[in-house]
């Protein structure tokens, strides 16, 4: 029998840009595909959490989640070193809590891939991509699995000792992933039991709650799941700046990671607040009687 898989898009915003890549991941034969909307901020009125909706002409299955589907299944509210988070920095930080979402609604396949928003298919399709993996029984493919230690200068490797030993830590990186069903549940119920053991302990100064990048790796491989970096495909992981029509001159059917939009505004910004920086340096500098020049760049030369 052949395995059931879905796959979905997560994002917080509509663009051109996502809609596009939802119909290079869609009427692929064999997958299931949706659009998994974080509606917190959008507030897109809906009957149901499952619908259909049309955004820039284009029919689009469509999955709401937002705060009160995160109460439903009681899963914790922490951050890096934070009880009681906003809900923005929880999805950030979790992004293994969309799996659980999705998985409430859609219970009945092997496998689900998970794409962020900024993931880019230069091509037409991500059908290769996609059926490249037809025949892999992992329970975690992922982007950058690796080893990890306790001494690591990986930012997110500290304060983990109270739920993690040394020997058993893994890293990744999230982007991309497709889990099984089950690895699904056991990734669910490990974030509630370490919540609750989290909540409960007499210091948390030191004590980091596991971002989704290490547990997700850790909690896998150590309850013997197979896990798997993603091979077939490269994807080249370096900020690109795209329309929102996503288009490159030469398609190379290859995974972009992150693709921004909107360069030559964020370009204007960064040239605003460069011209804010020299005012106020200049100000600040020439009260003390200091003779300054500038170069092109944000670093200020001092003569």
């Amino acid at each position: 029998m052949e395995n059931k898989t879905l796959t979905f898009i997560s994002t917080h915003i509509i663009n051109k840009a996502v809609v596009s890549e939802y119909k290079k991941m869609n009427n692929i034969a064999g997958y299931d595909c949706i659009l998994v909307i974080d509606n917190s901020n959008l507030q897109i009125e809906f009957d149901t959490r499952i619908t259909e909706k049309e955004f820039f002409g284009e029919k689009i299955k469509c999955f709401f989640f937002d705060e009160e589907l995160h109460k439903e299944l009681n899963l914790p509210y922490i951050t890096y070193d934070k009880l009681n988070a906003k809900y923005s920095e929880v999805m950030w930080y979790n992004a293994d809590y969309r799996y659980y979402y999705v998985k409430k609604y859609f219970p009945n396949y092997d496998y689900y891939w998970q794409f962020e928003y900024d993931v880019f298919m230069n091509g037409n399709s991500y059908e290769s991509f996609l059926t490249g993996y037809d025949n892999d029984d992992a329970d975690l493919l992922i982007v950058g699995l690796r080893d990890e230690n306790i001494c690591s200068d990986w930012y997110w490797i500290h304060g983990v000792d109270w739920c993690y030993q040394d020997d058993s830590l893994k890293g990744s990186f999230f982007p991309v992933c497709r889990l099984s069903n089950r690895a699904i549940d056991t990734l669910y119920n490990a974030r509630l039991k370490l919540a609750d053991i989290y909540k409960n302990l007499s210091d948390r100064k030191n004590a980091q709650w596991p971002f989704c990048e290490l547990l997700v790796p850790t909690e896998l491989a150590n309850n013997g799941f197979k896990c798997k970096n993603i091979e077939i495909h490269h994807i080249a992981l370096n900020e690109y700046d795209l329309n929102e029509d996503r288009l490159f001159e030469n398609p190379d059917n290859l995974l972009y990671h992150p693709v921004k939009g909107r360069f030559l505004e964020r370009l204007k910004n960064l040239r605003n607040e460069n011209c804010k920086l020299k005012k106020k340096q200049k100000i600040r500098i020439n009260l003390l009687g200091i003779k300054i020049t500038f170069n092109s760049n944000k670093f200020i030369k001092i003569v």
